[in-house]
């Protein structure tokens, strides 16, 4: 093919209309990620962030790049169309690769469990979790902020172990083990004194200080919990009874570039 300005001209033009059309499917995901799938603080440190950039990647990058690569118009009518073709075809397998990978590693339950907090995704619950909906009956947190209880009976012990090998639920994600939103702040309160420690131990009480004096709080008034992201932390706030309040970092988040 013969590489000339009319050349170029009209395969910016294709890129810049697939770019448009490219950046209105990516608000729209960016969108549901932020605040839908991993509302703050997971969408900074529990795969958010890192979900819009393999999304951004495939749908601002890819699909761009390959139109102007192979698109021409010199070409007769057939191959154009057989180009485009190749082009979505190449997007969208790319593109729902990013989106399901997004989607699945979400966190759907926060989950309290002896002193951690942690995210759980669908495939934690080993496949004995039909809908997320069903952790809806836990919390009214969107994801549902859950206490599970572990046993101290060696035999029921055992029996997490049986379920976490055989069907690959861990600890944190076997339904059996989930307690009422009483029961999560009743566990909250005895682990005041602990994670009070942790945040001196880590220093982060000057940001706790922060954030009370930023809402209007007093350190009885609240309850805290440290939640362990996959690529950070933060701490989760609560009032008394055990409902969600908010969060803060101890120190800024830093993002994988």
């Amino acid at each position: 093919m013969k590489f000339t300005g009319q050349t170029l001209k009209t395969k910016l033009k294709a890129t810049g209309i697939h770019l448009s059309l490219s950046l209105l499917v990516f608000a729209y995901l960016a969108y549901k990620i932020y605040f839908d799938w991993y509302p703050q603080p997971y969408f900074e440190i529990d795969g958010g962030w890192q979900g819009i950039r393999l999304v951004s990647a495939v749908d601002l990058v890819l699909g761009p790049l390959v139109t102007f690569l192979i698109f021409d118009l010199a070409k007769s009518r057939r191959a154009i169309v057989f180009d485009l073709l190749t082009i979505l075809v190449i997007q969208f397998a790319a593109l729902a690769y990013g989106i399901y990978a997004t989607y699945t590693q979400r966190p759907i339950a926060i989950v309290l469990i002896d002193e951690f907090v942690i995210p759980a995704t669908m495939e934690h619950y080993g496949g004995k979790l039909d809908s997320p909906a069903q952790l809806y009956e836990y919390s009214e947190e969107r994801p549902p902020i859950i206490y599970a209880e572990l046993p101290r009976d060696s035999e029921q012990l055992a029996d997490i172990n049986r379920k976490k090998l055989e069907h690959g639920a861990l600890e944190h994600a076997q339904l059996d083990l989930y307690r009422s939103p009483a029961e999560l702040a009743q566990a909250l309160k005895q682990l005041q004194l602990l994670y009070g420690n942790r945040l001196d131990e880590r220093g982060h009480r000057e940001a706790f200080d922060a954030w009370l004096r930023d809402n209007g709080k007093t350190a009885d008034q609240v309850l805290i919990a440290r939640f362990t992201g996959r690529y950070g932390n933060a701490w989760l706030v609560f009032e008394p009874d055990g409902s969600y309040l908010s969060y803060f970092y101890g120190k800024p988040v830093k993002r994988e570039h």
